[in-house]
Parts: structure tokens; sequence; C-alpha cells
């Protein structure tokens, strides 16, 4: 019998809360990304039917899709200049990890808020951007 993968995004105010499942501890958190933001990401992944939105959040059924919205919601949060242009980069670039970097990625994100919170996230943001060109 298998365990189906259900994670959560909880709301409040312009925050997002990431947690693993609904009564745990935020794993990453105080990101300044928005419901719909987020639900446009998960559009753009075509994953609409992995995702229920309540009216406090957002349950996630997927673990992919999840470690996608965290490590998207991270680099969307803690870039300075938001461009449509460099958006799309971004959504196109973590569309396309493989799921080896894409864990890389979201554990990187992850041990970076615990040991330094949202500065230590800028780091994460800034080397995945020039990782991937997203900033030219």
């Amino acid at each position: 019998m298998g365990t189906q993968f259900s994670g959560f995004v909880l709301f409040r105010k312009d925050r997002a809360y990431f947690k693993r499942d609904a009564l745990g501890k935020a794993e990453v958190s105080k990101l300044r990304v928005g419901k719909e933001d987020l639900i446009e990401l998960a559009r753009s992944f075509d994953a609409l039917d992995k995702i229920k939105v309540t009216r406090s959040g957002m349950w996630v059924y997927d673990e992919v899709l999840y470690k996608r919205l965290v490590v998207n919601a991270v680099t969307l949060s803690r870039m300075r200049r938001r461009s449509s242009l460099k958006t799309l980069r971004l959504v196109e670039a973590v569309g396309k990890l493989d799921d080896y970097s894409l864990h890389f990625w979201y554990t990187e994100a992850a041990s970076a808020f615990k040991r330094g919170g949202l500065r230590a996230l800028g780091r994460v943001s800034r080397s995945l951007r020039v990782l991937y060109g997203v900033d030219r």
C-alpha cells in the first residue's frame, strides 16, 4: 500500500508558506508569491488536476510538481526586477530540469532557508538564475 504525497502551500497576506503536510512545520516560508502566481505556474506545467485550491491555501498532490513550485517560488520571490521575459525563462528552465537537478535545487532551497532564512534563499535564487541563463 503506497502513500500519496500531499504538500500544502499556506497563504497569509502576501506571503506563501510551503509545507510537506498541513500540520507540519514550514520548509520554506515567508515568500512573496501570490496564490494566483502559483496557480499560473501549475497551469504552465499542465498540472491543474494535481492541485486543489482552498480558501487558505493550495494542496499539491504530486511531489515533482511541489518541488517545481518551491524552486520557482523561491527564485521569483528573490528577483528584484521581475519582467515577463525573465519569468518565462525561469518557468521554462525549471520545467526542463530532470528529477535529480530538481531535487538538488529543492533541497538546496530548503537547507538554505533553515540555515540563513530569506537572505540565504537569495543566494540559491541567484545561483539558479545565473546557471540557467534566466538573467541574460
